[in-house]
């Protein structure tokens, strides 16, 4: 009884790694969100923020992996009704990554959004610059 309940120990602390991870995630999504709705962000700023988040990923990735191994050790699966420390760390889990997909949908709108104003100026732009003319010949020029 003791062994399981130190690898119970295991899985919890599993968990609740994979939740902190997951509010560094909302952390690094909001401040992405606003560097993206300030009109002068350099990409070095955002280019941080993604390898951040890549960093993020990874470390969730193997965390949940360790957390499948230890729930198909111990035969107990999400979302953890028997055990309900477990099962409120895992409610907490599952509202971080709804407020995630939230955030990741509204930070994917105001990419398209700058970058089909920025292709559109640039469009406008370089019919701007095009413009029929004559030269001293008496020749149309581009």
């Amino acid at each position: 009884m003791y062994f399981f309940y130190i690898n119970m120990n295991n899985l919890i602390d599993t968990i609740k790694k994979i939740e902190n991870i997951l509010y560094s995630l909302e952390r690094i999504l909001k401040q992405e969100c606003h560097n993206l709705l300030k009109s002068k962000t350099s990409n070095e700023e955002i280019l941080e923020l993604i390898k951040r988040k890549k960093i993020l990923f990874k470390k969730l990735i193997i965390l949940s992996q360790d957390r499948l191994c230890l729930e198909k050790e111990y035969n107990i699966f999400p979302p953890y009704e028997s055990n309900n420390k477990l099962n409120n760390y895992w409610k907490k889990i599952i509202n971080t990554c709804l407020i995630l997909r939230k955030l990741n949908l509204k930070n994917k709108i105001i990419m398209n959004k700058k970058f089909y104003l920025n292709q559109r100026f640039l469009e406008l732009s370089s019919s701007y610059k095009k413009s029929v003319t004559y030269n001293l010949d008496g020749n149309l020029e581009i």
